[in-house]
């Protein structure tokens, strides 16, 4: 099958394009992971930018991929940011509650937390 440049071009705008759209979804799909949907939504920018070309007009999938990636990426942050607020400062900063999660990741796990921060 052969192929000239211009249905190679397009080709390869559409595949971009679905990449983007692709990777928005699962970053929506997987915001409340928090990392993932990080990677997955600036995967889907970074898609949609190279499905764009200077001689044709951006790509309605390009377009959707990036509002679901901008979407997904800020709700990823805020995930993350509830997780350190609600669960990492209070750790380092209130013994009692140190001392509660530490019980239960021994009941849990059989490992305490002085364990886990010495493995680091």
């Amino acid at each position: 099958m052969n192929l000239n440049q211009n249905e190679i071009n397009t080709y390869s705008i559409r595949s971009f394009a679905l990449a983007s759209i692709i990777c928005g979804i699962l970053a929506l799909m997987t915001f409340f992971t928090g990392f993932f949907s990080l990677i997955t939504g600036g995967l889907g920018i970074m898609f949609a930018v190279l499905s764009r070309r200077e001689d044709r007009p951006f790509p309605s999938l390009s377009w959707w991929g990036v509002v679901f990636s901008c979407i997904g990426i800020f709700m990823g942050a805020l995930v993350l940011i509830y997780a350190i607020m609600t669960i990492l400062i209070p750790l380092m900063t209130d013994p009692n509650y140190y001392q509660e999660m530490n019980t239960m990741y021994q009941n849990l796990y059989g490992i305490n937390l002085d364990d886990i921060f010495r493995a680091q």
